[in-house]
């Protein structure tokens, strides 16, 4: 983690128990957070649910971006925390524009919003009063110090929020060394799709959170020297020549029987080889960063070196969902988050992921 970050809790003079503390985020604003953080509007998708995360449930939220109550309401955590299906949503509109008249109704104590978009998203809220914690994106790695900004910003979660990061870090550390010891004509190729319309591809470049997952989990992404999401056409596909193909997990109609089924794409290795996957989605969709990472990172390991002795995933699964969200998973929830239907007829998903009775 930065050092900007763990040099930035500059406390100043308390008034009661809880001191209120001035936060260098992510961004280098300096944001005085109040003695108390009891109601927080977040414009940022994934902080939703990682707030929830931090705070043990969704009491403190008062307002989340459309996206992310959808999410919740489609999604594993709204069976786990009903609440959350019912936060107000109208806090920003298309790219993230803020709707300050809707965020000021909610009478925030903190607002989260992107911090690297320009400011024409920040200063609208600031210039009302709001204090404004700002987040980057990029490498899946920021998401750890997400976790401990949320931390500080939430009264009383301070440890909670840095616990978890030096989780995310710790499972980070061990996958990248793992990572380092193998050769490179064993990395396999490996290409995101993150739109799949038509014979239209839209793929993951650099300074995405998915190209840093893939080199992370010992891959090389084939899309790496394109900026950020690049639409991509099926000649482009078959001259790379993937070795693994991960389906996005925003498009419904994103199977790897949609990838087996077409003609055109019959000749990619992956296709072949059935090493097409579509990824998991529980209390957050696993290919953008969040809380779960940890465990996409586990997911992707498992897949590009099946022969590495890796942490069985579902046990890790029940795990990090108690820490999360105390929760327990049972194991249709696995399969359901696993998406083992969809990936039935994948390479080595059954292999790797289905459950094993004990006998």
């Amino acid at each position: 983690m930065r050092a900007l970050l763990c040099a930035s809790l500059l406390f100043c003079c308390a008034t009661g128990a809880q001191a209120a503390a001035t936060v260098t985020d992510q961004n280098g604003r300096m944001v005085k957070i109040p003695d108390r953080v009891e109601r927080v509007a977040t414009l940022v998708i994934p902080a939703a649910s990682m707030s929830i995360a931090v705070d043990h449930g969704p009491a403190r939220l008062v307002g989340i971006h459309p996206s992310a109550r959808q999410e919740i309401a489609d999604g594993f955590l709204g069976r786990i925390f009903p609440a959350a299906k019912r936060i107000r949503a109208d806090m920003a509109g298309e790219n993230f524009i803020p709707n300050v008249e809707a965020i000021l109704a909610t009478k925030p104590d903190l607002v989260i919003q992107w911090g690297d978009r320009g400011s024409a998203i920040v200063d609208p809220i600031a210039r009302v009063g709001l204090p404004v914690l700002t987040l980057r994106y990029g490498d899946t790695k920021l998401a750890a110090e997400w976790l401990q900004l949320l931390g500080t910003g939430f009264t009383g979660r301070d440890a909670r929020g840095k616990a978890l990061a030096d989780q995310f870090l710790r499972v980070h550390e061990e996958i990248a060394k793992a990572s380092a010891s193998i050769p490179a004509n064993r990395k396999p190729r490996v290409v995101y799709l993150h739109r799949t319309q038509g014979n239209a591809f839209q793929v993951a470049g650099y300074n995405t959170s998915m190209d840093s997952d893939i080199r992370l989990a010992g891959g090389v992404n084939v899309a790496g020297d394109l900026p950020g999401f690049s639409s991509v056409g099926v000649e482009q596909l078959l001259a790379w020549a993937p070795d693994v193909v991960l389906l996005n997990s925003f498009e419904k109609d994103a199977r790897p029987a949609a990838l087996f089924g077409n003609s055109l794409l019959a000749g990619l290795p992956a296709v072949k080889n059935k090493r097409v996957y579509v990824y998991p989605r529980g209390g957050f969709r696993w290919d953008p960063p969040s809380q779960e990472s940890p465990l996409a990172w586990r997911w992707l390991q498992a897949l590009f070196h099946p022969d590495m002795r890796v942490p069985p995933l579902r046990t890790e699964m029940i795990a990090t969902y108690l820490e999360l969200y105390g929760h327990e998973l049972t194991q249709s929830d696995l399969d359901a988050i696993l998406r083992m239907a969809d990936n039935a007829d994948s390479l080595h998903y059954r292999e790797k992921f289905a459950h094993k009775e004990v006998r």
